[in-house]
């Protein structure tokens, strides 16, 4: 298995999941292209620096996701729409023990008894975490509605006519405070 010191969240990523090294350090591995590579960062530390790879933050992403839901924990966040990168996470993602799923990779899913679920991959790879069928669902979910939610306002925006061009001439006189506008 590779060792990197960071690591950037791409569409072929599916997973990210806490590993800790022989010294006790919690680190990740992240399932990206049919490979596991571990990376010196947690897996929250990964998803708030692939944020700010793609000009947001793991604040900004959880605050805009707020904006749509209202006040939600454990929301689910855009890397980049652009990507189709929406990731959710298995729990608390202050929990050393979170894990972060890529929505567009996950294929299906299943309860395996009160408190697990089975998450099958795009790529086959199954992955169980501590979570009840509910709660993962629950998860799961918000993230599809994030990112239908977003996609219909980015439709709705593109349908909307253009509005009649004026030119404006805007300019500012030092002496003065607000600037001046005048029809071109």
């Amino acid at each position: 298995m590779r060792m990197l010191e960071e690591g950037v969240i791409t569409p072929s990523t599916s997973v990210i999941y806490p590993n800790y090294d022989e010294n006790g350090k919690l680190g990740a591995v992240v399932l990206c292209n049919g490979k596991l590579v571990r990376v010196h960062m947690s897996p929250t530390n990964i998803v708030d620096a692939s944020l700010r790879y793609y000009g947001s933050s793991l604040r900004g992403g959880v605050d805009g996701a707020k904006t749509v839901f209202g006040d939600i924990s454990m929301s689910p966040v855009v890397v980049s729409e652009m990507l189709d990168l929406y990731l959710f996470p298995s729990k608390s993602p202050s929990s050393d023990d979170c894990v972060w799923f890529v929505l567009a990779n996950v294929y299906t899913y299943k309860s395996i008894g009160k408190d697990r679920t089975k998450v099958i991959l795009h790529d086959g790879t199954s992955f169980t975490i501590f979570s009840s069928y509910f709660s993962f669902t629950n998860k799961y979910q918000r993230a599809c509605m994030l990112k239908n939610i977003l996609e219909a306002r980015t439709a709705q925006m593109k349908l909307e006519p253009p509005l009649h061009s004026v030119s404006f001439v805007i300019d500012k006189d030092r002496t003065k405070r607000n600037y001046e506008v005048s029809d071109e």
